[in-house]
């Protein structure tokens, strides 16, 4: 699995078909544990620091100091689990596929470390545009932490025009939306487009990105503000993310 690689199954954890995917956990040989949806690698334990610390801390360090994170997709726990290093900040997650969020609490709570049982965790089973339409909360950061959005996706539709109005409107003065935006060079269009429309909406919108073996290589996300994009070294504990790789992260997208 995985474009371009070979990746030999050790051992296979969990398998289900949901209502809107195919759902996988094994662990591979030089990837360990992964998540697999639709037969596409979305996570593995050898980069989950990586892509999560990234895509969690690098955005929010615009917010001084979060209180409130929605999380749409993300069923996996792992992001949810970084954002709430934040002490004082609460965290929505809107995922339509409970059997994803089950089986990750079944078998990858060495990676998301039972964030589900934390109490500033509410997990919701609804589509995402529903939820986001009908709440009145406000937000400091909305991430859109979904499938790559392919016309069969379930979260083709996340990343439209009209979506991202909507999630603006639910965010607080001075709120971030950020989304990962996969692969640059297999999907160009998925960053260049979501940059195009949020530009259209937001006063900054930047980019950055990480080299991970499990996403193909390069793998790219989105940020979105009416404040300009200066990020900061986090504060909380992080494995991964430091001062030299946060640079690097601002630095990856340079290289296409």
């Amino acid at each position: 699995m995985g474009t371009g690689h070979v990746f030999f199954r050790q051992k296979l954890l969990f398998s289900s078909m949901s209502k809107y995917q195919s759902i996988e956990i094994s662990n591979l040989d030089k990837l360990g544990k992964v998540l697999v949806l639709d037969k596409i690698i979305q996570l593995s334990s050898r980069d989950s620091d990586k892509y999560h610390e990234a895509f969690a801390h690098i955005p929010i360090s615009l917010i001084k100091e979060p209180k409130s994170a929605l999380i749409l997709g993300g069923g996996d726990g792992i992001l949810a689990k970084e954002v709430l290093k934040y002490n004082n900040c609460s965290v929505d997650l809107v995922d339509i596929d409970s059997i994803v969020v089950e089986a990750s609490k079944n078998h990858l709570a060495d990676l998301h470390h039972n964030c589900f049982d934390n109490d500033r965790l509410t997990y919701h089973e609804a589509d995402a545009l529903a939820y986001v339409k009908d709440t009145d909360k406000k937000y400091d950061i909305i991430y859109a932490d979904i499938t790559d959005p392919h016309p069969q996706s379930p979260s083709k539709s996340l990343l439209s025009h009209e979506a991202i109005k909507l999630y603006k409107s639910r965010l607080k003065a001075g709120g971030v939306f950020t989304a990962q935006t996969d692969n640059p060079h297999i999907s160009p269009h998925h960053r260049l487009d979501l940059m195009k429309k949020s530009n259209k909406i937001f006063k900054h919108v930047d980019d950055f990105g990480i080299v991970a073996l499990t996403l193909s290589g390069l793998f790219s996300f989105v940020v979105a503000s009416n404040k300009k994009f200066k990020p900061r070294m986090t504060q909380v504990e992080t494995n991964w993310l430091n001062e030299k790789r946060l640079k690097s992260c601002l630095n990856t997208l340079e290289m296409i």
